[in-house]
């Protein structure tokens, strides 16, 4: 298939199947063209595996790179769960994800609908594994009916809608279950094509898709010194307000936001490491935050030395990232090992990072993500809350803790969550209702 936006060719993705065995063989490789911040870099993935007979996943070996970025993940069903491989050089990361019910890859889903089951009003709720995020989430498929497909006429194909984790996918697909045409976030559509023409042909000389302006929401009023701003309201639009995050950093009351930050001084710290229960999980390693990694472990007790209060201990750990990464766009999934080792990233590498370490030392640490205002816009961006007796935020890109109020929260947990922020983009509208 070829991958367009505004319908420039910027990318391709090929898949290809094959009996083996009592199941199949798979194989998809992607090929996109993007710029970040004004620098251009060609992401790559490639994955194979193995499906069931009914077409449930069984294993699979994923590999994404960008020329900065670079991960490699597998995963393999194995009973009642989901034995998940991440590699860094040398290094492996494990964990286990609890299954059940049989988890399916995305592309294979579709073709479940053939043989009957295409007709309007038909729905499909399964499990799928997304191999990027390394998770395991519910999609729901409607199928909407028979139509001419768009750009390809004279050819038809039955209209189908996709929804997982608030990202909303239309496609159109054959008698057969195969995609025809497909329209994503961000303006992206992926036709079908054949290997020639996916490959080689109508690429657009220096097209690319622009992460930047593309997740950007302009704003009528500016703000002034955005950086030094503790409170801020906004109204938000266009998007599902109730699953907007409702806390101590941001109040909302229907669509109106409030942001105030804390004023750390006030806060009753703590010594080190944290003994409050609830935040267990929080402390917790994961396959992205290699927090009992040795080298995660050692790099962050070097960093506080031997300070035990919290406030101060997140002083240090948040401006020893701001001035130890490299400022570098980035395209990858992060994980902090991987980041130590780059000393390079943008602002998801830096949150990836911070939360990392704050977990080693015992700071109970989360990654956000948002959209941050700069230069009268709100962009899409990552940081840290970090528990001080409450959550504070906490912008190892910019140095700042607390972070400024124009952070606006919609996300919160690692970069295996961040794909519901597709579901945002493109829909998200911000007034600003004071700039005092």
């Amino acid at each position: 298939m070829g991958v367009y936006q505004q319908r420039s060719k910027i990318g391709y993705t090929r898949e290809t199947w094959s009996a083996e065995g009592d199941g199949l063989r798979f194989s998809e490789e992607s090929l996109l063209r993007l710029t970040i911040s004004e620098t251009s870099q060609t992401v790559r993935t490639r994955m194979h595996g193995h499906l069931n007979a009914d077409w449930s996943l069984r294993d699979v070996d994923f590999e994404l790179s960008s020329g900065v970025g670079h991960l490699q993940a597998s995963a393999r069903v194995t009973g009642s769960e989901i034995r998940l491989t991440l590699r860094t050089g040398a290094d492996t990361t494990e964990q286990s994800l609890p299954i059940t019910e049989p988890v399916y890859m995305p592309a294979r889903l579709r073709a479940s609908l053939a043989g009957g089951h295409l007709h309007s009003g038909e729905t499909l709720q399964a499990m799928i594994f997304d191999p990027v995020t390394l998770k395991n989430d519910r999609i729901r498929i409607t199928v909407d009916g028979s139509e001419p497909v768009p750009d390809l006429a004279p050819a038809r194909g039955w209209r189908v809608h996709e929804e997982y984790r608030g990202t909303k996918t239309q496609a159109w697909i054959d008698e057969k279950g195969e995609t025809l045409r497909e329209e994503g976030p961000m303006g992206l559509v992926l036709v079908r094509q054949t290997a020639q023409q996916a490959l080689n042909e109508g690429w657009s000389p220096g097209a690319a898709l622009d992460v930047v302006a593309s997740t950007a929401v302009p704003v009528a009023r500016l703000i002034e010194n955005a950086r030094q701003r503790m409170a801020l309201r906004v109204r938000l639009s266009g998007i599902d307000l109730e699953a907007v995050p409702n806390d101590d950093e941001q109040r909302r009351d229907d669509a109106v936001l409030k942001i105030q930050r804390a004023d750390i001084a006030s806060l009753p710290s703590y010594a080190l490491p944290c003994a409050d229960r609830d935040r267990a999980s929080d402390l917790m390693p994961t396959v992205f935050l290699q927090s009992d990694h040795p080298r995660i472990q050692a790099r962050a007790h070097e960093i506080v030395g031997g300070e035990r209060d919290a406030v101060r201990a997140a002083r240090l750990l948040n401006d020893w990232v701001y001035r130890h990464l490299r400022k570098v766009p980035t395209v990858s999934i992060p994980n902090a090992l991987q980041v130590l080792e780059m000393g390079a990233g943008d602002c998801n590498e830096h949150a990836v990072l911070l939360a990392a370490l704050s977990r080693a030392v015992g700071l109970p640490a989360r990654v956000i993500a948002g959209a941050v205002y700069l230069d009268g816009a709100f962009f899409y961006h990552a940081w840290c809350e970090l528990w001080l007796g409450r959550w504070v935020s906490a912008d190892p890109t910019f140095n700042q803790l607390p972070a400024d109020a124009t952070h606006i929260k919609f996300v919160v947990g690692g970069p295996e969550e961040h794909v519901a922020m597709l579901g945002i983009i493109g829909r998200l509208g911000i007034d600003v209702l004071d700039d005092r």
